[in-house]
């Protein structure tokens, strides 16, 4: 993550673990606050990119008002309150009880399917909850690519904390062919497999694919769709945000896996990521403080002009 709010050592996510199985949620945000609230006043171009990005959708959405610093503090906070929730839902704290639309018809189609299924998420809201409760419900092991160089002590936490998870994390710096091996092996056993679509792996020259998203040209990561028109297996996207103390999640399917021919790959990935640049707007509009981006995700293809609109005074 290019943000200093992305990393985050496994150290830093078994103290969460502890207090929130020690005292509850509440304690554990509460606890938060001053580590988010230093982020916040030391972090500045995370604040002007937390406020480009909510500006943003403001303008697209057709909000009136156009958010400040209170609003970049509030996207702050619902960082904060994700990384609680998430633990919460490894470690058994959230129910299916609690998230809506996890029943729903698509995530029924997901869930009897036996085979490999490939999930494109995003850095949006709290999807681990799904994720977690369709572990432990369904016993389906779920691999989860990630682009840090923690995964293996996250792997340690998750069996510490809830030894029943079916869940694993996969590191990713880039998403090369060993990777890209690892996920192809996972899903012909049968896993589910989540990937991130929406943010650039770590390094700067990663292919990327360009799409309008929030009404600019935006770069979206060539890794996962490749992934998702090779693969011949069916395709989902999953959010998950929590909205009045309950999580509402969207499952829909963006691919039945059908391999395109080579002479139409290019096609098939732009189609791909264009829907699910689209699924996330429509996401984004409803729920703008639960996409957890703190860089400028335009700052190299320009907007036609919006980003001299957004200049933070």
């Amino acid at each position: 993550c290019a943000s200093r709010l992305g990393r985050r050592p496994a150290w830093v996510v078994a103290s969460l673990g502890f207090i929130d199985r020690s005292f509850g949620r509440g304690f554990c945000v509460v606890a938060m606050s001053p580590v988010i609230m230093y982020f916040f006043a030391t972090g500045a171009r995370q604040r002007r990119a937390s406020i480009a990005y909510l500006r943003r959708v403001w303008r697209f959405s057709g909000r009136h008002g156009r958010p400040g610093l209170w609003a970049s503090l509030k996207h702050f906070f619902a960082f904060g309150e994700s990384l609680v929730d998430r633990f919460g839902a490894w470690i058994g704290h959230v129910d299916r009880a609690n998230v809506d639309a996890i029943d729903g018809e698509d995530f029924h189609a997901m869930r009897e399917d036996r085979r490999g299924t490939l999930i494109l998420s995003a850095h949006v809201g709290d999807t681990e909850i799904v994720r977690a409760i369709a572990s432990r419900y369904q016993k389906r092991p779920i691999s989860i690519v990630i682009h840090s160089p923690h995964a293996a002590g996250y792997n340690r936490l998750i069996r510490r904390f809830a030894p029943q998870s079916q869940i694993s994390l996969i590191e990713a710096a880039e998403f090369d062919v060993s990777a890209a091996m690892r996920v192809s092996a996972a899903i012909e056993r049968g896993e589910w497999v989540v990937m991130m679509g929406d943010r650039m792996p770590v390094r700067a020259d990663g292919r990327s694919i360009t799409v309008d998203f929030l009404g600019a040209p935006a770069r979206f990561p060539q890794g996962p769709f490749v992934m998702a028109a090779a693969l011949r297996c069916p395709v989902y996207t999953l959010f998950c945000v929590r909205g009045k103390g309950r999580y509402r999640a969207e499952v829909a399917k963006l691919s039945d896996g059908v391999s395109a021919p080579k002479s139409q790959r290019q096609a098939a990935l732009s189609a791909l990521v264009e829907s699910y640049a689209r699924a996330l707007e429509r996401l984004l509009q409803g729920a703008p403080y639960q996409w957890f981006n703190f860089y400028d995700y335009w700052a190299d293809l320009g907007d036609g002009g919006a980003r001299g609109r957004d200049r933070i005074n």
